[in-house]
């Protein structure tokens, strides 16, 4: 049985792979919704609130594998999106999963991997989207750069093209996306291949 940290639980698409993941897991998801799944732990985070990173390491004793899934997005064009509204999505998308990561790595935590639920947006330009994609672009980064630096755990990143989910709610234009979505079970069946070893792509595009 493996330990697995995400991050993120305020789209219901976690509520479909973390009742999956836990039949076989131990789960621990951070978030700042509680969710009503039993056999998991739950820990009250709003990853605006970067001081709780001080009191996290307490609470998290050695873990097999960190999922990087939380992330937030306001869709307009880029002079409508406030300098609040950019805040956050810095703070939520970039920086707060960086620091989590290296107060993890500093302190020896994480055993097997980091996996990074990320987006296609990270890549392809999309009209309306300016600040978050930035923040993908960034993040993508990041993990490029462990990647290369870290070789004692193994680095994954999960593209998703759109989820049927609510994440939009915050988008004040209709989102247009010339692609086929992804489903739910590939995203699932892509984090289930990397924690038993199966897979070996550093980048999975969905």
């Amino acid at each position: 049985m493996k330990t697995i940290l995400i991050t993120g639980t305020t789209s219901w698409i976690w509520n479909y792979l973390a009742s999956n993941l836990k039949n076989d897991n131990k789960i621990i998801w951070v978030g700042r919704s509680e969710n009503n799944i039993e056999n998991i732990d739950f820990i009250s985070w709003d990853l605006k609130d970067l001081s709780f990173l001080a009191k996290i390491e307490k609470s998290i004793s050695e873990i097999d594998y960190l999922v990087l899934n939380a992330g937030i997005g306001y869709f307009d064009n880029f002079k409508n999106i406030s300098i609040e509204q950019n805040k956050e999505i810095l703070e939520t998308n970039l920086i707060s999963p960086i620091l989590l990561t290296n107060l993890l790595l500093n302190s020896a935590k994480i055993k097997s991997g980091i996996i990074f639920i990320w987006s296609i947006a990270g890549k392809k330009s999309a009209k309306n989207w300016a600040s978050y994609a930035a923040s993908k672009f960034w993040l993508r980064g990041f993990a490029m750069q462990l990647k290369n630096e870290i070789k004692w755990i193994k680095i994954h990143i999960i593209n998703p093209k759109i989820v049927n989910t609510n994440f939009h709610k915050n988008s004040k234009i209709e989102i247009v996306w010339k692609y086929e979505e992804t489903k739910i079970d590939d995203i699932y069946s892509s984090i289930f291949e990397i924690i038993n070893w199966n897979e070996t792509r550093f980048e999975i595009d969905l």
